[in-house]
């Protein structure tokens, strides 16, 4: 039995898992490092999961599940996730992806799921469960959470935020940055803030990297190192402003990838690709920084998103 405890100091997870388990549990770990850890602290976590086979949820449970509910919708393929629910007489809950073959059943008080599912096919449930309840938990703790993509400059141990909104041009800037001017990949769209010390700490968050043709096609080389997962951006007909999915293995391998997860933020840069302009770059005024703070599109909210709360299991306190 494996049974280990992953944290950031702020977001704890008990992660357990069978033999038959071992895979989809060992294939978490690795998406969520360097992020979290192994901790080694006696203490209560926010989220625990049992790892089972996907068979082994009852034909009597996946009979009780009727009510349909979208946990994610999205042109992404393979990423928008819908389930069924249903209830146990005790209160316990339930939840079956017939397509997947994933099973739920869970308790929203003890925050305790046992999760039922087969590598091949579960690992996309499993990690929007963790890290979007992850985020919700970071909320609940004070922490703010940027929509930014961010690298690491080697040279200062600081780390360098790329945040905007949506097209801004984050992935192109911050492929730019590591491909080109020898940073380290350290985040992909989510950037955790928070205070220590009286410093701003920076910590990484995992995601599945999501990235334009366009952004792509600017480095060949990384094209060439990504294989047949980049075969979208060898062809002509496929547009820049299309976008593909990388398993996270695959980028990380490409990229490289910071082998901290935590650090001290240096600078937030605010990209605009779009601009039809000449590049150049530009430090920001004081009332001009105000404006981008004041965009409700900067910063993420995770208690308004799905994802994060369709399952009903609030963070502890």
């Amino acid at each position: 039995m494996m049974d280990s405890l992953l944290t950031n100091t702020v977001f704890s997870l008990r992660l357990r898992a069978g033999e038959a388990s071992r895979p989809l549990a060992t294939r978490l770990r690795t998406f969520l490092s360097p992020y979290l850890w192994a901790g080694t602290e006696n203490v209560p976590p926010d989220l625990a999961v049992d790892l089972h086979a996907a068979d082994d949820f009852l034909p009597a449970w996946r009979a009780r599940c009727t009510a349909p509910m979208a946990i994610r919708e999205t042109y992404a393929i393979g990423f928008t996730l819908k389930v069924v629910r249903g209830m146990l007489e005790d209160g316990t809950q339930l939840a079956w992806d017939a397509d997947t073959r994933v099973g739920y059943r869970y308790s929203t008080v003890r925050r305790e799921v046992a999760f039922y599912g087969d590598e091949a096919t579960a690992f996309i449930h499993l990690i929007e469960l963790v890290r979007y309840f992850g985020l919700l938990v970071e909320q609940s703790k004070g922490t703010a959470i940027l929509h930014s993509s961010a690298v690491l400059d080697e040279k200062t141990g600081g780390v360098i935020a790329i945040a905007g909104v949506k097209g801004a041009g984050k992935t192109t800037t911050m492929l730019d940055l590591v491909l080109g001017q020898g940073h380290r990949y350290f985040s992909g769209d989510k950037l955790l803030l928070d205070v220590v010390d009286g410093r701003l700490r920076a910590r990484g968050w995992p995601d599945y990297p999501h990235i334009g043709l366009g952004s792509l096609r600017q480095h060949p080389a990384l094209v060439e190192r990504l294989g047949n997962q980049a075969d979208a951006a060898r062809d002509p007909a496929r547009a820049d402003s299309d976008k593909i999915l990388l398993t996270p293995e695959a980028f990380a391998s490409a990229v490289g990838r910071s082998p901290v997860g935590s650090g001290w933020l240096e600078r937030i840069v605010l990209p605009e690709v779009a601009v039809d302009e000449a590049l150049r770059t530009r430090q920001l005024r004081g009332e001009e920084i105000d404006d981008v703070l004041r965009d409700p599109r900067i910063f993420e909210w995770p208690h308004t998103f799905i994802t994060s709360t369709w399952h009903g299991m609030p963070p502890a306190g």
